[in-house]
């Protein structure tokens, strides 16, 4: 990881010599973005529109960061765009990062395909983000929560400032309600001086909308009402907007999969405290209904890994799983929580520990339950994914298989 603008404005600027013909929308967060992106995308599909998606990171393969109305990208065309991004690195002397170079496969694609919309999630912050280069047609800014403090600041005004650094001049910035004063400043300030000169942006200010989201709101319902801001800004129809996200699959996001032994696994990528925090009466009410359930936790790391997992470990005191299953993702930018630092947390009884995803699904075949839940990282979500073999089935599909059908 290497935040910065200069290298993929540079490739960028080189590989698209004509405008895009796609509305470019921008989205950060701390918490919420992929959902958004989802919710966007799902509508526009239902209202005729084609769309580009970018999102990140990846369940199991690469490929699923670009999605072509809803579907992964063809290997063959994602690897067509890495020779031509090669191509452009050599000729300029530039050496990109992984990120951007899955984000420049984004933008050749929306380009191709002239796609009606371009829905790009950043990767990390917003203000050296490499989504930041896009010429954006509106920006979006979902809950905001202290997170990669190491990175983007200790205090949520910091961090906040940094999000909203994504604003355009003259375009609108749609940001969900914040009550920290001093957040609202940075967010105000970075609105009304919006543009950035190094990448051809005149300076001025952006059309800067709050939008109010009750507390205790879930992930999906944060983002209909901010999708509903972008509809409106848009002029496109959002009265079927519920029935639209009803028909959504969004893979490893609160996601129930069908198991080998007929049983209901549900599945989601709660990375840090806010997020976790932010599901857990969705869980609670998902265990109500099936009290015989298994937990399979493993996360990445946090800066206060007990913060992050009490509203958890309270929720296993409550209501105690048969097994609790701990375990480490192996894959992704940073590295898994070692098992052994999980296992001193005050869980109500004694754990399996499990080296990996593939071990942890090997357990679960053997006790056979009637319901577990994987949380706590996506990268974890994504290795219980490859271990299963739902690559290329309906659990990865974004939109549903009979809408995919019938338009094809």
């Amino acid at each position: 990881m290497e935040l910065g603008l200069e290298r993929v404005f540079s490739a960028h600027q080189a590989l698209l010599q004509s405008p895009y013909e796609s509305t470019i929308v921008h989205v950060a967060g701390s918490n919420g973005k992929g959902t958004l992106c989802a919710t966007l995308a799902v509508h526009l599909h239902h209202l005729g529109k084609s769309t580009v998606m970018f999102t990140s990171p990846h369940l199991v393969r690469v490929e699923e960061r670009i999605r072509i109305n809803g579907r992964p990208i063809d290997a063959q065309a994602f690897d067509q765009c890495l020779l031509q991004i090669r191509s452009i690195e050599l000729e300029l002397d530039l050496k990109l990062t992984f990120f951007e170079i899955t984000f420049l496969v984004a933008c050749l694609s929306a380009h191709r395909e002239q796609a009606s919309f371009f829905i790009v999630e950043t990767g990390l912050g917003g203000r050296y983000d490499a989504t930041r280069i896009l010429p954006a047609d509106a920006a979006v800014i979902t809950s905001l929560s202290l997170e990669h403090r190491d990175i983007l600041g200790d205090t949520l005004a910091e961090i906040s400032a940094e999000k909203a650094a994504i604003a355009r001049p003259g375009k609108p910035l749609i940001v969900r309600q914040i009550h920290d004063e001093t957040a609202i400043s940075a967010i105000e300030f970075e609105a009304t001086n919006a543009g950035m000169s190094a990448l051809g942006e005149a300076f001025g200010s952006a059309d800067l909308n709050w939008i109010e989201i009750p507390d205790g709101a879930t992930f999906q319902q944060e983002a209909l009402l901010l999708a509903r801001g972008v509809f409106a800004w848009s002029n496109l129809n959002a009265d079927d907007l519920e029935a639209s996200v009803r028909s959504l699959r969004w893979p490893g996001r609160f996601q129930e999969i069908s198991t080998e032994w007929e049983a209901t696994m549900l599945v989601d990528a709660a990375h840090n405290p806010s997020g976790l925090a932010r599901i857990l009466p969705q869980l609670k009410n998902r265990i109500e209904q099936h009290p015989n359930w298994t937990l399979v936790f493993g996360c990445t790391p946090q800066h206060d890994l007990q913060t992050f997992s009490q509203p958890l470990i309270d929720l296993c005191h409550k209501y105690p799983p048969q097994n609790i299953v701990l375990t480490k993702p192996l894959h992704g930018r940073y590295p898994g929580v070692p098992i052994d630092t999980l296992q001193e947390l005050d869980w109500p009884k004694a754990c399996e520990l499990h080296a990996c995803a593939e071990a942890s699904y090997r357990f679960l075949t053997e006790r056979r339950p009637a319901f577990t839940i994987v949380i706590g990282s996506l990268y974890l979500v994504g290795e219980m994914y490859e271990t299963m073999g739902l690559w290329g089935s309906e659990y990865m599909e974004l939109f549903p298989a009979k809408a995919q059908r019938d338009e094809a």
